[in-house]
């Protein structure tokens, strides 16, 4: 990597963001990838984004399933992040639940079942927009895994101290 990218990364890492998986199902196998390029694309259809490389065969293998979960992460998953960003050090034991054409982590903060609506190139990477078909999630929030200076953390989702029920905007 030359200099400006190296720095540009190195930055760009000071921006927090949350930690996904992406799964789909191909031939009973569960094929994933750890993503922390996730947003919400729009609210009218329901659309989901995230990017990834053009080289990754699991991005290949969503691509011709055309449908995916996309499930956001508690920290206690921290070993499902490093196992599908490539980890493969350690055999750990992973609890999928499948319904509806569709494979999840159970105990996720969030799961969107999503069929791929559209792709767009995006230099080295793909951007993969989702109709979300379905979600599903828990009453409350567990404690939220984040990626942060290249570093896995966790983010408390309970508020610390009184919340304002109502906000002045000036």
């Amino acid at each position: 990597m030359n200099e400006q990218t190296l720095s540009y990364r190195r930055l760009f890492g000071r921006f927090a963001t949350g930690v996904a998986v992406v799964l789909t199902e191909e031939r009973g196998q569960i094929i994933g990838l750890t993503v922390n390029s996730l947003t919400s694309a729009s609210l009218d259809p329901l659309l989901i984004l995230f990017c990834v490389r053009n080289d990754s065969r699991s991005g290949e293998a969503i691509l011709r399933v055309g449908r995916f979960t996309v499930n956001v992460l508690t920290a206690r998953q921290k070993d499902a992040a490093r196992h599908f960003a490539g980890s493969r050090e350690n055999e750990i034991q992973l609890d999928f639940v499948r319904g509806d054409g569709f494979a999840w982590l159970n105990r996720s903060n969030a799961v969107f079942c999503c069929e791929v609506e559209a792709t767009h190139p995006g230099g080295d990477h793909r951007i993969v927009i989702g109709r979300v078909v379905g979600m599903r999630g828990p009453e409350g929030c567990d404690q939220l895994l984040v990626y942060h200076e290249g570093r896995y953390s966790m983010l408390d989702p309970k508020p610390q101290g009184e919340i304002p029920t109502e906000i002045e905007l000036s």
